[in-house]
């Protein structure tokens, strides 16, 4: 059974960023698509769901330490590795990436873009998450994609428009190092 959220977690999940992110320096690694995320308020809804804490103001105060442990760790990760470019999606949820507190979209260091989801037309999808984080806009909307088996199926999301910003920072970094 999946844990429920704790400070213990939190700070293991620091430390894997940590880890992760210094094996990535290690490796040479240049450019990393980061298509995931979580909020805080992702925290208290598991909170929640697991039953832990009295009422909803004590779940609050719960994932704000929780969160901010792993918030707090990718920060200094990224930050700490500025020679690597770090590319994210914004997000899905038609929502202000930092007023819902969204990592990594709502980090800001000098290497991370936050990539939101634009359609065919050029105008930003109705499930993109938004705000003053979110550098750039990329297709996102019925990306076609390969999935297991060599079949193709069109995708939409900004876990599509992400690795096309990925894909052209590699080649541009290849093309002048």
């Amino acid at each position: 059974p999946e844990t429920a959220p704790s400070e213990e977690q939190a700070r293991a999940i620091a430390a894997m960023y940590r880890d992760t992110v210094n094996y990535m320096k290690a490796a040479g690694v240049r450019v990393v698509n980061m298509s995931w995320g979580g909020s805080r308020k992702d925290v208290e809804n598991e909170l929640e769901q697991k039953g832990i804490g009295a009422n909803k103001e004590e779940r609050a105060e719960m994932s704000r330490k929780i969160f901010k442990i792993g918030k707090d760790a990718l920060q200094e990760a990224i930050a700490g590795a500025p020679g690597i470019l770090f590319v994210a999606a914004a997000g899905n949820s038609d929502n202000d990436n930092d007023f819902s507190e969204m990592i990594p979209s709502a980090l800001t260091c000098p290497n991370l873009i936050t990539i939101g989801a634009i359609d065919s037309s050029g105008k930003p999808t109705g499930f993109t998450t938004f705000g003053k984080g979110v550098t750039l806009y990329a297709n996102g909307f019925e990306v076609e994609s390969y999935i297991p088996g060599g079949k193709r199926l069109k995708f939409s999301g900004t876990s599509m428009a992400s690795p096309n910003v990925a894909n052209l920072a590699g080649k541009v970094l290849a093309l002048d190092p």
